[in-house]
Parts: structure tokens; sequence; C-alpha cells
């Protein structure tokens, strides 16, 4: 039995609430990560059984119903474990935030509680009374159990009370012959009679106990698998005799899509179905007529259209055994002559790779414009269209730029600028989040950024007289950048028969584009050297130059 997507707020509103706290993370992270692994993997459990096949994953543990066991795997698929001497193990549960695991025992006619940490029991619930558990759904501290043991009209669904010590049981329907598969997500729950045809699917407001009905989704033939999807506003069906899964709205019980209604040659006997908790796939499984090759295909739940497809030779997949964890998704397969089982997992999602590109400069000057460049690539060689990636950049202290944005052109190049203010290592990490097809994907660069090497230019008169004022402009060759403030000093060096003389004659600011001026009356005559320094700093490396003017008596 698959996870059940409990009454959580949309998945739009939990990720908008969480993506001030993570995305920056992951963003920090992309650029390390191992990539992971594209191929499905399918894992030989080393045991056989005739029934069981259900799969639940929980704090890095997989769980599979074995009949006499359950096999527990980490989530790669090796081996912890089992829980042996158990009597008839057809189905498992368990809920998002619990701590424990819930096996129905059709044989001995109870449901036990197992402690994931510690793989024992910790509990048996009696269901003398509704015999036959075959089926589970649980959400929180509620379970739902689907039972009968063959007789017409004995069979049905009971609702479990977890959270009492001793748990409370709860009719929620009956008379059904075989037990019900039952699903829930939200305040819906879902229940319907597999092999019976033409399949009836009963609708439940389960916000209170005991459960309301809502109505009936009414099929045209049996059902295989059960599922809810949207937080329980829709039931998804794989029936017998159909080349397709169905989309089944729980408040107008109408049908409102189907999922793959191909030729049945192209993808079997619809077997499995399953949403993922956080909405964004619809999951069906398929055997092919001869029971020897099964097949997994990964929809969009709103539009139908194929994500991914993974198909597995010589074995079958059991009825119902899609399940999520996590990114990952499992179902479980079983060789039709032996029974042996066999874990599948497919890889973790979205299921297609991005590999994103930058090129950085390979020498950068501080107030230099930069130029990076690069390319989104998809592994499956589709051009991604127009695409914006998420830029984030950090000065030498380690302090953050603005965020920016970055749009690629159809084929994923793309080009951006940045200005480095002074001196240092710039970090400059770009990401593309992805989509439900493919993973996001990162690159990094790390650019070293030398001083601006100025260019010192002083323009003035070459000869003047006592007394008469001398005007003179200097810049730094600026090239039409913007400057931080900038010191400039002036001393003047005067030569003459009696000697030379010094003196410190200005100390400016320069303007934001390098410019400045600076004026002088000479009062005495001879040579005048005017030494103009640019001071230093983080942005700029010093600079000098000198200003030679004869300077005279003035005549008579």
């Amino acid at each position: 039995m698959r996870l059940p997507s409990s009454g959580r707020a949309p998945l739009a509103h939990r990720l908008v609430a969480l993506a001030g706290s993570l995305f920056l993370a992951a963003v920090l992270l992309v650029a390390q990560a191992p990539a992971a692994s594209a191929a499905n993997t399918v894992t030989d459990l080393g045991v056989a059984a005739d029934r069981g096949g259900d799969v639940v994953g929980h704090s890095g543990k997989i769980f599979v119903a074995a009949d006499d066991r359950i096999v527990v795997t980490t989530s790669d698929g090796t081996l912890i474990g089992t829980i042996s001497g158990l009597s008839g193990a057809v189905a498992l549960s368990v809920a998002d935030n619990g701590r424990k695991v819930y096996a129905a025992l059709r044989d001995s006619h109870e449901v036990i509680e197992i402690d994931i940490a510690t793989l024992t029991i910790t509990k048996r619930i009696d269901l003398t009374a509704y015999p036959c558990p075959s089926t589970l759904a649980q959400s929180y501290e509620r379970l739902w159990v689907g039972y009968g043991c063959g007789q017409a009209g004995e069979g049905g669904v009971v609702a479990l009370e977890l959270w009492r010590p001793t748990p409370t049981l709860v009719p929620v329907g009956s008379g059904t012959t075989r037990p019900p598969l039952v699903a829930v997500a939200g305040s819906t729950l879902v229940a319907g009679e597999p092999g019976a045809g033409p399949a009836s699917i009963r609708v439940y407001d389960v916000s209170a106990t005991p459960a309301t009905p809502r109505g009936e989704i009414h099929a045209d033939t049996s059902l295989r698998d059960l599922a809810l999807a949207d937080y329980g506003s829709a039931a998804l069906s794989a029936l017998a005799d159909t080349d397709r899964f169905d989309a089944w709205d729980t408040t107008t019980n109408a049908k409102t899509r189907a999922y793959d209604s191909g030729e049945l040659s192209e993808h079997g006997l619809p077997t499995a179905v399953a949403a993922s908790p956080n909405g964004a796939y619809v999951v069906g499984g398929w055997n092919s007529s001869a029971g020897d090759a099964a097949e997994l295909v990964v929809y969009d739940p709103a539009t139908a259209e194929v994500i991914y497809s993974a198909d597995h030779q010589g074995k079958a997949l059991v009825a119902g055994s899609i399940a999520f964890y996590g990114v990952l998704t499992y179902a479980v397969l079983k060789e039709p002559d032996t029974g042996r089982m066999h874990l599948w997992r497919l890889p973790h999602s979205p299921y297609h790779a991005s590999t994103l590109t930058m090129t950085a400069p390979s020498e950068a000057t501080a107030l230099k414009q930069l130029t990076f460049s690069g390319r989104l690539t998809l592994s499956t060689g589709a051009l991604p269209g127009v695409q914006t990636l998420e830029l984030y950049r950090w000065l030498p202290d380690g302090t953050s730029r603005p965020f920016q944005e970055v749009t690629t052109e159809a084929d994923g190049t793309y080009r951006f600028t940045d200005t480095a203010p002074k001196w240092g290592s710039y970090e400059y990490r770009l990401y593309w989040p992805g989509n439900s097809w493919f993973r996001g994907s990162g690159a990094s660069a790390i650019v070293e950024v030398g001083l601006y090497q100025p260019v010192l230019r002083v323009t003035g008169p070459t000869a003047g007289a006592v007394g008469e004022r001398l005007e003179f402009n200097g810049t730094f060759a600026a090239d039409g950048i913007t400057f931080p403030h900038t010191i400039v000093t002036v001393v003047r060096n005067v030569s003459s028969p009696d000697g030379t003389t010094s003196k410190a004659l200005a100390k400016m600011t320069a303007a934001a584009d390098g410019s400045f001026i600076f004026a002088d009356t000479p009062t005495t005559a001879g040579k005048h050297t005017y030494v103009i320094q640019l001071v230093g700093n983080s942005t700029i490396e010093p600079a000098k130059t000198t200003h030679v003017v004869v300077v005279s008596q003035p005549s008579v």
C-alpha cells in the first residue's frame, strides 16, 4: 500500500513556505552533489511467496510483505533483516510522521505494529471480528483495514484508532466478498472490491468518526488497484480489460482524465496505480498479457503526458505494489514460475538529468565588466527552451551580492555580466531548479579579481609667471568606469638658484568618473614640479605622475 498524502497543505503552498530555508542550501550543495544514477534497479529479495508484495518506506528502510515474513532493506535494496514467523503478511502501511509500520496478517486475523528502529513487534491488534485483513491505508493515527475471507457479504472496511492503548474498531462499510482495496488522503477515503465487475468505488468523508458516505464511483469493469491523488480530490483506478488508468472526481464521482489511452498492446494490462505524496506524479504499472514482462510509467498528473518509463523482462509486477519514499519510487516484481520477489526501484525523481556549464573570465580586474557564458543541456537531447537560471554571488568578505536571474536562449545558452567592486576572490553559483521531467543542476566558478590599474594623466600649462593662477585637470583614464571614493594628493617642488622647496599643495577626492582639478598661484620663479599621487585602496592600485611648469618673473 502506497504512502498516503495526508491532510497537508497543497504542494505549492508548502514549497513557498520552505523556499527561504531550504533553497539556498540546495544551491550551495548542488555543485558538489554526486550525479545520481539514471537507471532503474531490480534487487533479488531472496524470498519466494505466493502472497504479499506490498511495500512501504520510512526512516531509511524499505519493508516488503512476503507472506510468512517481512523483508527489510535499505533504500538501495541492501538486505537489513527479516521479521519472520508471520501468518499471511499481505499488506503494509506507515504514516509520514510515524515510527511504526503496520502489517495485516490475513491468516491470524490481526494487525501487528512494528517498531521501525528495532524491527520488533510492539503490538498485536485482534481482528477476529473482522477476519482475513488484507489491505491497509493509513493517515496519521488512524488505520483503515479491508477484510474478508471470501464469503459473500462478509467483507468490508474497519477503521482502527491507533492512538488508543487498545485500538477502537469502527466499521466503515461491509457487504463485500473480497477484502476491499482502500486508500486515504486528506479527509477522503475510497474503498472498492477487487475483481467484482462492474466496479463500484465507495467514497467516504473521514474528517470525523464514524465515516460519512459521500457517494459511489461506477466503472464498466472490475477493479485491480485503487489510489487517491491531489489530496483526496481525485481517485485513481486500474481497471481490468482497459488500456488506461482513470482519474475520478471524488466530489462529483465523474471521470475526469485517462492516463495512457493508447493501444492495449503498447503497455499490456493495467496492474497498479499510485500518486506521489507531493502531487507531482501519477505512476502506473503494467504487466504483459503473458505475465512475463512489466512496465512502470510516470505521468504528469495534469496533462497525462508520459514523463518517464521503465520496463523489465522475465517478471510480473505485483498488483498494488507501487510505493514512494522521498524522491524514490518502488514496486515489487515476482518471477512467474517460482514466486521469487524482487524490489524494483526507479531513479530518483525528477527522472532525467540536466547539466549546467559556466565559463568564467580567465583574467579579471576590479571595476571592469566580467562576462560569463555557458549552457543548460538536457540528458534526453531535447532543447530546454527559454529557462530562468538563478545566480548567487559572494564578495571576498563573504557577504552576498544582490540576487539575479539569468535567462537562457531556446537552445540553453546564456550570457551574463558582472562588475567586481574591489579585488579578491569572488564566487559565482548558478542554479537551474529543474522541473517534473528533469533534475536541477548547478555550476560554480571562483574568479580572482585584481586591483584596477589606473593610468594617471594631468594636463595644464607648462609655463607661467609669478602671481599668475595655474589650473590643472587630471584623470585616471576611467574608460566610463564609476569609481568609489578615491583620494588624490598634490605636492609642489620648486627648484631655483636659491635651492629647492617642497609644499603639500592639495588633498582632494576625485569625482566618480576619475576626474579631478587643482590650481596653484606661484610666488617665486623657478622650475615648479607638481607631483600628483593617486592613493591606492582595495579597488585601485596607487599611481603617480608629475607635471612641470617653468615659472618666470612677470615682464615689466
